[in-house]
C-alpha cells in the first residue's frame, strides 16, 4: 500500500506544473466572460464600458511576448522554458486587475489590466505545455486548458448575469440609465476573481518554491526525443538537415505551412460559428434557448462537451474528435431545423452547444501540434489575435447593431437560411481538417515534426518495409 502511495505521490509531482498551468486558464476565462456580458449588457447603450481597447492591448502584448520568445529561441537554438516566470506575472496582473472591478466605473482600468493578463496566459501557457508534455498527455493537458478556460467563462457569465438581471427586475418599467442597470454588477465577480487570483498566484510562487528546491522538474520535457534534441541542440534543424541524418526514408512535399495556415483559418471560422451561435442563442428572440437569467447554462452546457472531450481524447486523435464532431453538429443542425419548423421545440439545439464544447480544443491541440517548433509561440499568437477579431467581427456586425434583420431576425424563412449557411461552413471545415490535418495521436513531436516535413519513411520504421522495394526502386528515397 505504501508503494502505491509513493507513486501516486511521484506521478503527481511528474505533471504537477501542468497542472497548474491548466488552471492558469481559469482566471483567463473569467476575463473572457466578463467580456461576453459586457456585450450582451452594452449592446443598447451608448457607454464606454464597451470598446476594443483591453482586446487590442492584449494582442499587441501577445504580438511582443511571442516574439521575445522565437528570438530567445534564435539566439539560444534551444527552447529555454522561462514560461512559468511570465505566469507568476500574469498572476499578479489579475490579482491587480481584480480590485478594479469593485468600484463601479473603474471596471474598464481592471479590463486593460486583465486582458494583459489574458494574451499572456495563452502564450505562455499552450508554449509551455506544448513542449513539456509526454507523447500520452499533450493532448490531455491541452483540452485540460480549454476546459478551464470555459468553467472561467461559465462561472463569470453565472455571476455578473445574476447582478444584471436583478437590476433589470428592480427597474422594470422605468427609463433607467446605463448607469443603474450597470451598477454593481461586478462585485460578485470582482470577489471570485480576487479569490481565484490570489490562490493561483500562491501556487504558481509554490510550484517554483519547489522547482528551486528539486521537487518538481520546470525545464525538462517529458517527452524524451525532444528533451534530447533541446540538449544537444538540434531541436530546430531545418528539413534539409534532417534529410541527411536518415538512412532509408520516402520524402514527398513539405506540407508544414501549409497545413498551419489552414489550421489557423479554419480554427478563425470555428471560434467565429461558436461566438455567432452564443450571441443568437442568448439574444435572438426567436432562438434564445433560456431566459436571460438563465443564459448561464448554455456555457455550462458546452463546459461539459469540454470535459466530455478529454475523456474521448484518451481514446481516440483530437482530429478524428473535430471530424467526428462536426458531422453529428451537421446531423443535429438538420434535425433541429425540421424539429423546430414542425414543433417549435429548440432542446435540440442544446446538443449543438454540447458539439461545440467537444469540438472546442481539438484545432488547438492539432494546431500546435503540426507547427514548428521555433515559432510556436508566433503562431499561438496568430491564433489568438484571429479568436479576438472573430468575436469582434461577431460583434460589431451583428450583435452591436439591435435593428440587424439578420441576426434578430424572427422569421422563419431567415432562421433555416442560417442554419443552412451554418451547414455548409461546417462541412467545408470538416472537409478541410480531415483531409489535410496527419495523424498526431499519441506521437512524439519530432515523429509528428518528420511527417509534416513530407519524411514518410524514417530510420526506426525500415523494419516495416520490403528492402528489395528500395533497392530496386520501386519506393523511390531521395539521398543527399
Amino acid at each position: 500500500m505504501s508503494n502505491l502511495w509513493s507513486k501516486c505521490v511521484i506521478k503527481f509531482f511528474k505533471y504537477a506544473p501542468s497542472y497548474v498551468v491548466c488552471l492558469c486558464f481559469l482566471p483567463a476565462g473569467f476575463i473572457f466572460g466578463y467580456t461576453i456580458c459586457a456585450f450582451i449588457a452594452e449592446r443598447k447603450h451608448d457607454g464606454n464600458l464597451i470598446d476594443y481597447g483591453p482586446l487590442i492591448l492584449g494582442a499587441c502584448l501577445a504580438f511582443v511576448s511571442a516574439l521575445c520568445f522565437f528570438l530567445i529561441k534564435y539566439l539560444k537554438k534551444c527552447i529555454i522554458y522561462w514560461q512559468p516566470l511570465l505566469l507568476i506575472a500574469t498572476g499578479v496582473f489579475n490579482l491587480i486587475a481584480s480590485c478594479f472591478y469593485f468600484a463601479d466605473g473603474f471596471d474598464h482600468v481592471g479590463a486593460y489590466m486583465s486582458y494583459v493578463a489574458h494574451s499572456l496566459t495563452f502564450v505562455a501557457g499552450y508554449g509551455f505545455l506544448h513542449t513539456i508534455s509526454s507523447k500520452v498527455s499533450r493532448s490531455l493537458m491541452i483540452s485540460g486548458c480549454c476546459s478551464c478556460y470555459l468553467g472561467g467563462i461559465s462561472s463569470a457569465v453565472s455571476l455578473i448575469g445574476a447582478s444584471y438581471v436583478k437590476n433589470l427586475n428592480e427597474y422594470a418599467g422605468q427609463a433607467a440609465t446605463t448607469e443603474q442597470l450597470i451598477d454593481g454588477i461586478y462585485v460578485n465577480f470582482a470577489a471570485t476573481y480576487l479569490s481565484i487570483s490570489a490562490v493561483m498566484l500562491a501556487v504558481l510562487i509554490g510550484l517554483k518554491v519547489l522547482h528551486v528546491l528539486g521537487t518538481v522538474d520546470m525545464t525538462n520535457s517529458l517527452d524524451n526525443d525532444l528533451r534530447i534534441a533541446n540538449a544537444n541542440g538540434s531541436i530546430f534543424e531545418p528539413r534539409a538537415e534532417v534529410i541527411k541524418k536518415l538512412q532509408f526514408f520516402y520524402v514527398t512535399k513539405n506540407q508544414q505551412w501549409h497545413v498551419t495556415l489552414l489550421l489557423l483559418f479554419t480554427e478563425a471560422v470555428q471560434y467565429a460559428l461558436f461566438i455567432y451561435l452564443v450571441f443568437w442563442f442568448a439574444l435572438n428572440d426567436a432562438m434564445r434557448l433560456h431566459d436571460l437569467a438563465h443564459i448561464d447554462a448554455m456555457f455550462w452546457v458546452i463546459f461539459a462537451g469540454s470535459v466530455l472531450a478529454i475523456i474521448c481524447l484518451c481514446f481516440y486523435s483530437a482530429k478524428v474528435q473535430f471530424v467526428s464532431t462536426q458531422l453529428l453538429l451537421l446531423l443535429i443542425t438538420v434535425l433541429g431545423m425540421i424539429i423546430y419548423g414542425t414543433t417549435g421545440s429548440k432542446v435540440t439545439f442544446w446538443f449543438l452547444l454540447l458539439l461545440f464544447g467537444m469540438s472546442y480544443s481539438s484545432q488547438q491541440i492539432v494546431l500546435l501540434e503540426v507547427t514548428h517548433l521555433r515559432f510556436t509561440e508566433c503562431i499561438i499568437f496568430a491564433s489568438y489575435t484571429m479568436k479576438l477579431i472573430s468575436v469582434s467581427v461577431v460583434y460589431y456586425y451583428f450583435v452591436a447593431n439591435v435593428e440587424n434583420s439578420y441576426f434578430y431576425s424572427v422569421d422563419e424563412n431567415t432562421l433555416m437560411a442560417q442554419g443552412f449557411v451554418f451547414m455548409i461552413i461546417t462541412a467545408l471545415v470538416a472537409l478541410v481538417v480531415g483531409m489535410k490535418v496527419p495523424r498526431t495521436h499519441r506521437t512524439k513531436l519530432q515523429d509528428i515534426q518528420c511527417e509534416v516535413y513530407g519524411i514518410i519513411f524514417m530510420k526506426h520504421q525500415i523494419e516495416q518495409l520490403n528492402v528489395r522495394w528500395l533497392n530496386d526502386g520501386t519506393i523511390p528515397t531521395i539521398s543527399q
